[in-house]
């Protein structure tokens, strides 16, 4: 029901979904005599919600610091077992191929350490998130991407079940405790997800080191004029991508799922 719920409910994180409830509204007769103030309201989300400064800094506030190895030359630090959270690829079924999205950092970040083997073993943490369309598992098609790159798939353990991060982590403690693994995991996933993720794995009794990539803000801060007036459908969909992680991390408290 709360992942249903979710579902349902994402609309109302997305700004222009606001504007057209608004304009929708002005049409009515007995909201003509306030239409300038409702002008002004859609003004104020797109001039808000899409200011490139405003918003980096929000993202700079809610994403953590990069992980830093302690061995310079690693990028990505050496681990048994990765567990890589999905959300970064989906399905052409018209091509028959799978597409990466931005997000796709979560993939090949630890690539090469998977490759060469300073990554032992591989969980892929992601089903369905999908209400209506269920015949993409994520987990299922990346691991047959990895064993086409050379990966034994002796090494690869799927968690197709997850529709969501606390799915996630349960499901990736019943992999840990099958394998009796108890050590410390590297867990790789999005800056702005980072948050919430390690509030279910704490909350699974999964060890971890935490290691965000694919960063929305952007630490040098180099804002030219442009980013100070004109609204951005970047920043629009940044806004979009934070407020459902605030949203998502105040209702897993609520819940008792973190």
């Amino acid at each position: 029901m709360f992942f249903i719920l979710s579902k349902i409910t994402s609309f109302l994180f997305k700004p222009l979904s606001w504007v057209l409830l608004i304009l929708l509204l002005s049409l009515l007769p007995r909201f003509a005599s306030k239409r300038r103030k409702m002008a002004m309201m859609v003004l104020a989300i797109f001039y808000l919600t899409g200011h490139s400064v405003l918003i980096n800094e929000l993202c700079l506030l809610w994403e953590p610091e990069p992980y830093t190895c302690s061995d310079t030359s690693q990028v990505v630090p050496s681990a048994k077992v990765c567990v890589i959270l999905g959300g970064y690829s989906g399905f052409d079924h018209a091509r028959n191929r799978v597409g990466f999205t931005e997000a796709s950092e979560r993939l090949f970040y630890p690539m090469q350490n998977i490759l060469n083997h300073r990554i032992d073993t591989v969980i892929l943490s992601g089903g369905s998130a999908s209400i209506v369309m269920k015949k993409y598992y994520e987990s299922t098609h990346i691991a047959q991407y990895l064993k086409d790159y050379g990966v034994n798939p002796n090494r690869i353990f799927i968690d197709a079940k997850s529709r969501n991060t606390f799915e996630n982590a349960v499901e990736t403690k019943k992999i840990l405790d099958s394998l009796k693994i108890t050590e410390p995991v590297l867990l790789v996933t999005s800056a702005f997800h980072m948050p919430r993720s390690k509030g279910c794995y704490d909350k699974a009794g999964v060890k971890y080191i935490a290691y965000p990539v694919h960063y929305m803000g952007n630490a040098t801060r180099d804002y030219n004029l442009e980013a100070w007036l004109i609204p951005s459908t970047g920043a629009m969909e940044k806004f979009q991508t934070l407020l459902r992680e605030v949203v998502g991390m105040i209702s897993y408290k609520i819940t008792g799922k973190i």
